[in-house]
């Protein structure tokens, strides 16, 4: 009466209503959360998406007496893949408090990623970095700051018990003296600016060519991240066209160099009134060893401090990442984020 079943299928075909529809029952999203959820998922699994240029993916729904419990999206990507092993991605992972539902999703991807010659299987990631990716893993009673990784709580425990251990931990760091930090970014500040650095906010009448620079950019000075791929110019304008406009112009910041070339980027977003969130800071290759990045990043905070802000947060950083240098120590870690890696037997 109360058994498991499991429906594998393609893309938005057979039951991808019942999966499209979870993450609303299961999470308890806001209406507007499920449809920013469900529009970010369609577009992913679309087979028109030039993400299947180099790709596939197959999904998983998991039914205890006739109900969706859980659901799951292996994704293989030959480009990822470390020195010895080809890796596969296991994510838009939504599921009850079930551990059998989810060990089984987790097995139904693992073999479907055996099959296609992937040893290791990374997740949670929706297919690569530049969609949703890692699990939160503390810091729940914060208020959230937009794109922020948040699931229940609980998720991470069901990945542990279908065989993942944590491979990656990033965090997020809480900066209550907006002065003292900014001070400590002066000297890189002022070295840049007699370099001729300047900054700019997008300018939103010429929105498809200053994304197109965003996607340039981002491109070349993510290269060596950990877990990163590459990514079409048109599925990067399908993802972060409907996130910045939501985000507002006014939130990303170009450094541009003496002869008007777009050099480094800051995206920094309110959270409340008081909060100003450092969440992106990427510099071209051939700007390191400038201290370009801690310039966007002093002159993020000398805006910040013009509108008010008392508090930062140093967002999503990657543990290797120079950023976590930046605070000299001041920075309080108060979230953390994880990814998890099994075999796939």
């Amino acid at each position: 009466m109360n058994e498991l079943e499991i429906k594998c299928f393609a893309h938005l075909e057979g039951p991808a209503g019942d999966f499209l529809d979870l993450p609303q029952r299961i999470e308890a999203l806001t209406d507007h959360q499920a449809r920013a959820e469900r529009a970010g998922t369609e577009s992913l699994l679309s087979p028109a998406n030039t993400y299947y240029q180099n790709a596939a993916s197959m999904n998983w729904l998991a039914y205890r007496a006739g109900t969706p419990v859980g659901r799951l999206t292996a994704f293989h990507n030959p480009q990822l893949r470390d020195e010895r092993h080809s890796i596969g991605l296991v994510g838009h992972f939504v599921c009850a408090d079930d551990a059998q539902a989810a060990r089984q999703l987790i097995s139904s991807a693992a073999e479907w990623l055996a099959a296609r010659g992937c040893q290791i299987v990374r997740g949670p990631m929706n297919g690569d970095i530049w969609h949703r990716w890692r699990f939160m893993t503390r810091g729940f009673d914060s208020v959230p700051f937009p794109g922020e990784p948040r699931q229940p709580a609980y998720y991470p425990a069901l990945f542990t018990a279908s065989g993942f251990a944590p491979v990656r931990t990033h965090s997020t760091k809480l900066i209550t003296d907006v002065h003292a930090q900014y001070e400590r970014l002066l000297k890189p500040a002022h070295f840049n600016a007699k370099r001729g650095i300047t900054y700019r906010a997008l300018d939103p009448s010429r929105w498809a060519e200053e994304l197109h620079s965003m996607y340039e950019l981002c491109l070349h000075s993510f290269a060596t991240n950990w877990s990163v791929t590459d990514t079409t110019a048109e599925e990067f304008r399908s993802i972060y066209d409907r996130w910045l406009q939501r985000a507002g112009p006014e939130h990303i910041l170009f450094a541009v160099d003496p002869a008007d070339s777009i050099v480094g980027l800051g995206l920094a977003l309110a959270a409340g009134s008081d909060t100003v969130c450092l969440k992106t800071i990427a510099v071209l290759p051939s700007q390191y060893g400038y201290g370009l990045g801690q310039a966007i990043g002093a002159e993020i905070y000398r805006r910040a401090i013009k509108r008010g802000f008392i508090r930062a947060l140093h967002c999503l950083m990657d543990p290797m990442s120079p950023a976590q240098r930046w605070d000299g120590g001041q920075g309080v870690v108060e979230r953390e984020y994880t990814m998890y890696e099994r075999s796939v037997q």
